[in-house]
């Protein structure tokens, strides 16, 4: 599916290659890594938020590109946003990766809705997390998560109050309060 996208707003795919029984993607060069890198090894004061913007205004690019084309990423997070500039002045600093959870659905019957939860827990959307049928909208929650991660340069669910992931799924999904057991 990966050679098919033809966006500014989505990395790269050049091609694959098998080596020792492993399939190797080759794909455009993130000299920053993504977006979780990114949050992990630079402070909040290194990163304007002018550029978290950018960075948010990137992805929803890609996003709308997917969209268009009937395409579902099912696993949008500040993991598969890969930063490719820290200047404010380029025209594209940041690209959607990970296509391995995708699924197009014009290629469906247009009725047809996905109810096999898949993606990260914390990003998921609760109609996911609950096993109800979703479309296009889980991935729009899956980028608030990951914007109001970006945002505030920090976890949208902190460990001090979400202890597993399970804890996060709950939450989400309206079985749990959020209070630290």
């Amino acid at each position: 599916m990966l050679d098919k996208f033809r966006s500014e707003y989505i990395v790269h795919f050049y091609g694959a290659c098998f080596i020792l029984n492993k399939i190797c993607m080759v794909t455009e060069f993130a000299l920053f890594g993504s977006l979780q890198d990114l949050m992990k090894y630079k402070t909040s004061e290194e990163i304007d938020m002018k550029l978290r913007v950018k960075y948010c205004l990137d992805a929803s690019k890609g996003i709308l590109y997917l969209h268009e084309n009937g395409i579902l990423h099912r696993d949008i997070k500040p993991d598969n946003l890969l930063v490719f500039s820290l200047d404010l002045n380029d025209k594209v600093n940041a690209k959607l990766t990970d296509f391995g959870s995708a699924r197009n659905v014009n290629m469906l019957m247009t009725n047809m809705t996905f109810t096999k939860g898949v993606g990260t827990p914390k990003y998921m959307a609760p109609e996911i997390l609950n096993k109800q049928k979703y479309k296009m909208p889980s991935d729009v929650y899956s980028f608030a998560v990951t914007m109001f991660e970006c945002f505030g340069w920090c976890n949208a669910f902190p460990p001090d109050k979400f202890k597993f992931a399970w804890d996060i799924a709950d939450f989400i999904s309206g079985k749990e309060s959020g209070e630290t057991r």
